[in-house]
């Protein structure tokens, strides 16, 4: 459930980064001459921390709640953000597809979350009976 939170964070995050980093880059153009060289390694890291900290969150859930459409909504966010990362639709659409992708992304680990949450406490509540 923690992995969650983070989750939860790392989407904000990024979607942070995505809308704050153009107003940095006109703030200090010399920026631009250095980020443009690592940019898409940087976001190739980022996908990848994203890839294993969602996949650990969601699957850990799956075994808690038991609900695959979590899952599957964690994944098409994901793929989203993969296909943004691989600029398949060009550089342009980047921004866009990472900032619908990550906030899938946050939305499923907002339902891993609560139904975590209460697969926990029903648990908890059938302890207590016996």
């Amino acid at each position: 459930m923690k992995v969650d939170v983070i989750g939860l964070v790392l989407s904000g995050s990024c979607f942070l980064h995505c809308l704050l980093l153009p107003v940095a880059l006109v703030a200090a153009p010399s920026l631009a001459l250095w980020l443009g060289k690592t940019e898409t390694s940087v976001h190739w890291l980022l996908f990848a921390v994203a890839l294993a900290v969602s996949g650990w969150a969601l699957l850990t859930g799956l075994r808690r709640h038991g609900a695959w459409l979590v899952v599957a909504v964690g994944a098409i966010g994901l793929a989203v953000m993969g296909v943004a990362a691989a600029h398949l639709f060009g550089a342009s659409m980047e921004v866009a597809l990472t900032l619908v992708g990550a906030s899938i992304v946050a939305l499923a680990h907002l339902v891993n979350l609560r139904l975590s949450l209460s697969a926990a406490r029903a648990v908890d509540g059938q302890r207590c009976q016996r």
